[in-house]
């Protein structure tokens, strides 16, 4: 099995990673290095997976030691576990040291490539990391000046060099294809990795062993047997202190072009020849072009927007949208979303695919839903009404999978029940499920792109959701109002009804 395959099939815990690095954290004093990066190598460490050589170099403005950056980092994971172990904490921070550095100085860079080259010149490693923990409006200016200071040479002969950046990759399709032609003047495509950390999720990953290892599924995944798919992402909190970049964005663009339209691509893509990521992301690709031709002349049918208002629960007042800091007053985003859309092609030709997501509702879950046609008649029925036969990928908060079948019911006169079959990956005893920049933190290290988005992932997800935007904008598609800590927007049921169906968040609650 090559590398990319037992990645899908092995947990990080099952092996050690080879390779010596660099990995060099700008951004290292926010809150995603804090409460996410950093405590995924201290969980790498404590597997004891990370080599014997590396270096974490985190840059930032904030602090002016280590020792003093170093507390703060003790403080954040220890608000993570109930308990931290000294001598994994020990062994982490011998590797890391903390580097003063404001993007606008261009001596502070020069400082850096020394500090590199001296680093490179002890350990004798030649790789290095360039993790891009920062806002997006520095991406391009970081990346060239590590280029224009030759911080991508630790002065080998087979020097490697990978950029890593957090989403979102351009806020459209013009902007996204302007940062990656600076990108690719740097780096070249196999060595940038763009992080949906969503593919990181231990449920998400398995969509593909679930597909494809198991025969009554493998058989079943096409139009002839699925009646419709839903994939719902439902969040209870509100914008919290992300007012100013979440007005800009929304919910089509904070969620939909990125976690929605790449759990929906490992759901619909063809069956790849091998494991490997090229192969992988050339599949998912595939629906990506098709979402971009995707036929938006009747979206007004097929699309429902709404936006959070205030509502008392429990006695406590929630703040609508509007209210929330940095949003304006009268702001037209949309904080919920939802959509019907369908595939042209062999496999999923006139199969609906219902897409959710939205913010401040009732509970907070996520999960892919596959429901099979009923296609059975015989007098055997008595005139009895089916439940479906349903797969359910349960992706947050409880991670698993469960399907719903028919069976007798026992001491009955032919009564058929539906019953499930459930696996609750998370309710094992002692599971702890990784985080998900654990595995993605080792796959960056070990150069396996499987778990990231191409280039052509994304130019093509940025075409689809600018052409709604832009429908969106031209036809006036209502915004609807629902109250803070519901079900959503009554229009979204209405979206289904008229196709004789419901949304299964609802029904399996």
């Amino acid at each position: 099995m090559n590398k990319t395959a037992d990645r899908l099939y092995r947990s990080p815990e099952d092996k050690n990673i080879e390779d010596n690095f660099q990995f060099i954290l700008f951004g290292g004093t926010g809150d995603l290095a804090h409460n996410k990066i950093i405590p995924a190598f201290y969980n790498l460490a404590a597997k004891d997976i990370l080599p014997d050589h590396y270096t974490i170099i985190a840059t930032g403005r904030r602090y002016d030691n280590k020792n003093e950056y170093l507390n703060n980092l003790y403080s954040s994971i220890e608000n993570k576990k109930e308990k931290i172990d000294n001598r994994t904490w020990q062994s982490l921070t011998d590797h890391i040291e903390y580097f003063q550095l404001s993007f606008k100085e261009n001596n502070d860079f020069e400082r850096l490539r020394k500090r590199l080259l001296q680093k490179s010149k002890e350990d004798k490693i030649s790789n290095r990391i360039f993790y891009l923990a920062t806002a997006p409006k520095f991406f391009a200016e970081i990346a060239k000046k590590l280029k224009e200071f030759n911080l991508l040479n630790a002065g080998f002969e087979h020097s490697d060099s990978r950029l890593v950046i957090e989403k979102p990759f351009g806020h459209d399709f013009e902007s996204a294809k302007k940062l990656n032609n600076t990108l690719n003047d740097i780096f070249s495509e196999k060595n940038i990795f763009r992080i949906d950390h969503y593919l990181g999720k231990e449920m998400i990953q398995n969509i593909m062993v679930i597909r494809l290892s198991n025969p009554i599924f493998r058989a079943l995944w096409n139009r002839e047997h699925i009646d419709n798919i839903q994939i719902y992402l439902n969040e209870s909190e509100g914008v919290k202190d992300r007012g100013k970049y979440y007005d800009d964005t929304g919910v089509i663009k904070d969620m939909f072009q990125n976690h929605i339209l790449q759990v929906l691509s490992l759901i619909a893509m063809e069956e790849p020849a091998n494991l490997s990521a090229q192969e992988i992301s050339d599949k998912k690709v595939e629906v990506f072009k098709e979402l971009a031709d995707n036929d938006l002349s009747d979206i007004d049918k097929h699309i429902v927007r709404g936006q959070y208002d205030s509502n008392t629960v429990n006695g406590e007042k929630i703040k609508a949208y509007r209210q929330e800091k940095q949003i304006n007053s009268e702001s037209q985003t949309a904080t919920f979303m939802a959509l019907k859309l369908f595939l042209n092609n062999d496999r999923w030709r006139n199969v609906p695919i219902y897409l959710k997501s939205g913010k401040r509702l009732n509970k907070k879950e996520a999960a892919i839903a596959v429901e099979f046609k009923d296609n059975f008649h015989s007098s055997y029925l008595q005139n009895q009404k089916l439940d479906s036969n349903l797969l359910l990928i349960k992706i947050q908060p409880e991670e698993g999978v469960s399907l719903r079948f028919n069976t007798r019911k026992p001491a009955s006169n032919n009564k058929i029940i539906p019953v499930k079959m459930e696996f609750c990956q998370s309710c094992q005893q002692f599971f702890n499920s990784p985080e998900n920049y654990e595995g993605l933190i080792y796959d960056m290290i070990e150069g396996d792109k499987t778990l990231f988005t191409s280039w052509e992932e994304v130019s093509y997800s940025w075409k689809f959701i600018d052409k709604i935007q832009q429908k969106c904008e031209e036809e006036n598609i209502e915004l609807h109002n629902y109250p803070a800590l519901s079900e959503g927007p009554e229009a979204a049921d209405r979206l289904l009804e008229a196709d004789g169906r419901k949304w299964l968040d609802k029904e399996l609650s």
